[in-house]
């Protein structure tokens, strides 16, 4: 709870929108205390995962929301990734979309935030765990930055999910880059909504999100915010 009115409080002083606020505190009781949730479908989701650390699973405390989410998209065939990381998310979105394909970008390099991580075993750890995908060609890797892949990309997507460079000059022209690769009834989900790794808070994710959002409100038919945020395209 105290994370809550935390995360409140410094969305109010970056400036958000009220929409956004009125729609994270919207689904805070739907979402919260729901990590056991989010534990069963992992378990489910997961056999025998490589990683460098198992208590840095990020993605998972997001599996309940993201399933609810989707219950009753039949329609998501290719997607996306900007951030690969391990593969955690890339696998959910293959098991969940049916075995759709994806396309991952990552430069698996780091960025501000990755001190001491060993970018060399998580590269590892992310062929080992999609090795099946990658080698029925339902996943595609591409080892370069977001703004590489878009300079050749003449593809659209029904889903793309942004979780790459998290600085938001980065997450800006992510942002506007995934948008115009996008088909229209697509999904955008734009990870790390509350995440506050910068002490200036408006150089978070959050500051270029909430400008992107109040941008194209008018093509936006759909707008969930939690942690993470999802946008359907008209």
């Amino acid at each position: 709870m105290t994370k809550f009115f935390k995360n409140l409080y410094r969305l109010i002083l970056i400036g958000s929108p009220l929409f956004m606020i009125v729609n994270y505190i919207r689904n805070f009781l739907p979402n919260y205390k729901t990590k056991k949730k989010s534990k069963k479908i992992e378990h489910f989701i997961y056999d025998k995962f490589e990683s460098v650390n198992y208590n840095e699973k990020w993605f998972c405390n997001n599996l309940n929301y993201l399933t609810n989410n989707f219950k009753n998209t039949k329609n998501i065939k290719d997607v996306l990734e900007i951030g690969s990381y391990e593969g955690r998310s890339a696998i959910f979105f293959l098991k969940n979309f049916n075995y759709c394909n994806i396309t991952c970008v990552d430069t698996w390099s780091g960025s501000d935030e990755h001190n001491i991580v060993d970018f060399n075993l998580i590269e590892k750890n992310f062929d080992l765990n999609t090795e099946f995908y990658q080698s029925n060609n339902h996943l595609t890797k591409h080892k370069m930055t977001s703004n590489e892949f878009f300079k050749q990309n003449n593809k659209y997507f029904d889903l793309i999910y942004i979780d790459g460079d998290h600085s938001s000059d980065q997450v800006k022209i992510d942002l506007i880059n995934s948008w115009n690769s996008l088909k229209n009834g697509g999904f955008l989900v734009l990870d790390d909504y509350l995440w506050w790794y910068y002490k200036d808070l408006k150089k978070n994710p959050s500051t270029s999100i909430n400008n992107f959002i109040k941008k194209n409100i008018s093509n936006i038919s759909k707008l969930t915010v939690w942690h993470q945020v999802i946008i359907q395209k008209n």
